[in-house]
C-alpha cells in the first residue's frame, strides 16, 4: 500500500510542474511528514519558529538553508524538538536546492503527504 501511495505522489507532483514543491517532497516528508512514524517535527512546527525570528523571506530562507547545511544543537530554534528527535543529520544536498526548498517552505503550507495527495 505505501508504493502506491508514493507512486501516487511521485505521479502527482510530476503533473503539477512545481519543481520546489518536488525538492521539498523529494528531500523532507520522509521525516517530516503527517502520515506513519514521525522521526522528525512536523513543517508546520519549523516553519512557525522560522517566522517568529525570520518573519523575512530573504532572512528566513538565509537561516533555514544556513541550518541545513550544518545541523548543530546549539543553533536549534525548536530546542523541545531537539530533544524529542534528536539532531538533524548532515544532508548531502547542495546550496542552492536547499534555497529552493526553504523557499517553498516558506511561500507554502502544504507540508503533509495528505494534503499532497489530495489536491
Amino acid at each position: 500500500m505505501r508504493k502506491i501511495v508514493w507512486l501516487g505522489l511521485f505521479l502527482s507532483l510530476l503533473s503539477w510542474g512545481d519543481e520546489k514543491r518536488m525538492l521539498f517532497y523529494g528531500n523532507c516528508i520522509a521525516c517530516h511528514g503527517e502520515l506513519g512514524r514521525r522521526v522528525a517535527p512536523s513543517l508546520h512546527e519549523v516553519k512557525g519558529y522560522y517566522l517568529l525570528k525570520y518573519p523575512q523571506k530573504e532572512d528566513f530562507v538565509k537561516e533555514m538553508v544556513h541550518w541545513l547545511l550544518s545541523p548543530n544543537a546549539e543553533r536549534a530554534l525548536d530546542q523541545p524538538a531537539l530533544k524529542k528527535y534528536n539532531l538533524m543529520p548532515y544532508l548531502a544536498i547542495d546550496a542552492q536546492t536547499l534555497r529552493e526548498i526553504a523557499t517553498y517552505i516558506y511561500e507554502s503550507d502544504d507540508f503533509g503527504v495528505a494534503d499532497g495527495l489530495d489536491r
